[in-house]
């Protein structure tokens, strides 16, 4: 009798471990997908350090030297889309070079040709590079006169 029992329950559990599989497969899929679509929207989340953009009317601020800087994009960066860059620094900030990186895929140094229109106001243009990567993360680098480290802002984009 002892016997029979263990059957049925050992049937039992034979006829329901394709359903139980399904539901956790399931169920990882969507934890998957849940993680990895919020995960880019997360200021924290989108590079582990400060100055993320989270676009805001294409305006975003981050620090120049633990002062408050402005960056206004002509539009939301997208690839192979000529974009135009203002940037408000603080007084006495010059910035010598700038140019775009990304983070999670090589695509070489992408010119950022700024021009300075007065003491605290920058523009130019950039155009970002076409990639395979759905969500790909990018880092404006902007090299100040007069310090040894380069400031940045990071930024993502997605298809």
């Amino acid at each position: 009798m002892l016997n029979n029992d263990n059957k049925k329950r050992s049937n039992f559990l034979h006829l329901q471990l394709p359903l139980l599989t399904i539901l956790v497969v399931a169920g990882c899929v969507y934890l998957a997908h849940k993680f990895q679509s919020t995960a880019y929207t997360d200021t924290n989340v989108v590079n582990g350090i400060r100055n993320s953009c989270n676009f805001v009317n294409e305006t975003c601020e981050f620090n120049i030297d633990d002062r408050i800087a402005i960056a206004h994009f002509s539009v939301k960066p997208v690839p192979e889309e000529s974009i135009t860059l203002s940037l408000t620094v603080p007084s006495g900030v010059e910035i010598e070079s700038a140019w775009i990186e990304g983070v999670n895929m090589y695509m070489g140094k992408i010119p950022v040709l700024l021009d300075s229109d007065s003491d605290t106001k920058w523009s130019g243009w950039f155009m970002l590079g076409s990639c395979s990567e759905p969500v790909m993360r990018w880092q404006l680098r902007l090299n100040v006169k007069g310090q040894s480290k380069p400031n940045y802002l990071y930024f993502v984009t997605q298809q």
